[in-house]
């Protein structure tokens, strides 16, 4: 069983790491070999992989493969760009034991489980810097309880809803024939969707819930923010979006009050996110509130209730996740490579480095869309379908505001140097890996007859360390071309097989 077996590498594997972060070397040997292996075991689960275990069903599907792949191939290239331009690789320890306890709950039939092993998931992967943080705006104890409390509160509120719902006293236990309910239990359904709306707004980041995101987008090391707001998140919400597809959308009942709410908070996260990432200059917070503007997005798929908005919301979620890891890549590389963190600092990056300006490139393509991608065919439905004319217009405008506020700082990048990305230029080789193509030094191989297998070996550690910004860069490219591959092609494979935490509850309709 493949996501047995992921689950059983990844979870002692990133324990193993985190125990030995007293000797750098090896936790990174042990955490990126383990990274490795995940990938190689995510892209061997198959539909219709299934196994008992503890009471449940843990089965794998098309769309889980694509998933678990992408997100271990995410912590590879994040572990080598920490390793070389970061905190020392610190930040993959946890990283893994959040796509253990990720993937085996998003395998799970049962939705509880799954919001309860991706809930301890995240904690994980939030608490393992927290040990070694030496934050700058506070202390990392109320750092980390303003940042662990949301993801323990949302993880308890999608519990009660899930096992509310199917207890005895539940709207679910009493439900009529499928198709039909009794409107006296109206309340209750309603009830059970704004729990479960509330977990995921919670887990999100998005408005009002919103000010412990932008606390992890400031204070913790950026490798850490796709495992918490990415991911991880994506994954909570696929759950419970499971949930919703085969618990409330079958009974019929129109809950139009409870969806009208839903739907209010879901634009104003789309409005006020973007408009804080645009009036913000420091890239930490444009990356904040990029995701807190696609939680709104996510969120309009609650506000629907039919099994074109799930799979819609499901292809949003898995793609801008995707994207926003490569956003983080590029931050956490060009704030190691210039120095500075703000929009207004950094202007010529991409003159200085090509290979940045691809990758972030890449980033924006994958963060607009083109249409045909799934991504931004997903984002379309979802705003006209959930609103009506002439509001849908306006809130599909204010969700494209990616062009405004990413087009800015890839625009800086194409301005004159400032003087913090001159410095950095001025103090580089003639041809050094600032230069773009060709810009590999301190490695001169001579042929065999002149470099031995051990110089050539103790030869490596230097050209790393001299083409560190090169090689992180490069790792940072290849995240955003992962990026915009999943939010061109979505998750659409996931509508065939059974839906994520998709088990219904006793006498929910089938």
């Amino acid at each position: 069983m493949s996501v047995l077996l992921l689950a059983a590498v990844a979870i002692p594997g990133g324990v193993a790491a985190l125990l030995t972060f007293g000797r750098p070397r090896t936790a990174v040997a042990i955490g990126l070999s383990t990274a490795i292996l995940c990938v190689i075991l995510a892209a061997t689960i198959t539909a219709g992989d299934a196994v008992l275990l503890a009471g449940t069903v843990v089965a794998g599907s098309d769309g889980l493969r694509g998933l678990a792949a992408t997100w271990a191939a995410g912590i590879v290239l994040l572990g080598i760009i920490d390793v070389l331009v970061g905190t020392g690789g610190t930040v993959i320890a946890p990283l893994l034991l959040g796509l253990g306890a990720g993937v085996l709950g998003l395998s799970t039939a049962d939705a509880g489980i799954g919001l309860a092993l991706l809930t301890a998931g995240a904690i994980a992967a939030a608490i393992g810097p927290l040990l070694w943080l030496r934050t700058t705006i506070g202390d990392p104890a109320l750092l980390g309880l303003r940042i662990l409390r949301p993801l323990a509160v949302a993880g308890l509120l999608g519990l009660l809803a899930v096992a509310w719902g199917a207890s005895p006293v539940g709207p679910f236990a009493a439900t009529d024939a499928p198709g039909a309910v009794d409107p006296g239990l109206d309340l209750g359904l309603g009830i059970g969707l704004l729990a479960m709306v509330a977990a995921v707004l919670i887990r999100l980041g998005a408005i009002p819930a919103h000010v412990w995101a932008a606390r992890l987008a400031e204070g913790m090391p950026a490798a850490v923010i796709p495992g918490v707001l990415g991911w991880s998140a994506a994954g909570f919400a696929l759950i419970a979006l499971g949930w919703v597809d085969v618990t409330l959308a079958p009974v019929g009942a129109p809950l139009k009050a409870e969806r009208s709410l839903v739907a209010i908070v879901a634009v104003t996260s789309i409005l006020l996110g973007g408009l804080a990432a645009v009036l913000h200059d420091d890239l930490e917070h444009i990356l904040g509130y990029s995701i807190v503007q696609d939680a709104g997005v996510a969120l309009l798929s609650f506000s629907l209730l039919d099994a074109s908005a799930v799979a819609a919301g499901r292809d949003w979620l898995v793609g801008m996740a995707a994207v926003k890891a490569a956003l983080a890549a590029w931050m956490l590389v060009t704030r190691s490579t210039f120095g500075v963190r703000r929009r207004s600092e950094i202007r010529g990056w991409a003159r200085a480095s090509p290979l940045l300006g691809v990758t972030y490139a890449l980033v924006l393509v994958g963060a607009i869309g083109l249409p045909g991608m799934a991504a931004f065919d997903a984002r379309g439905s979802l705003v006209g379908r959930a609103l009506d004319t002439p509001f849908d217009l306006i809130v599909l405008v204010a969700a494209f505001a990616p062009v405004i506020y990413l087009g800015r700082v890839l625009l800086a990048g194409l301005d004159r140097m400032a003087e913090p990305v001159r410095e950095v230029v001025a103090a580089r080789p003639a041809g050094g890996p600032l230069r773009g193509a060709g810009g590999f030094t301190g490695f001169r191989p001579g042929g065999w007859s002149r470099v031995s297998v051990l110089g050539a070996g103790r030869a490596v550690p230097h050209t790393v360390r001299a083409n560190r910004l090169a090689l992180a860069a490069a790792a940072a490219l290849l995240l955003g071309a992962i990026g915009l591959a999943v939010a061109t092609a979505g998750l659409d494979a996931v509508a065939a097989d059974p839906p994520l935490g998709g088990e219904p509850p006793a006498g929910a309709s089938p």
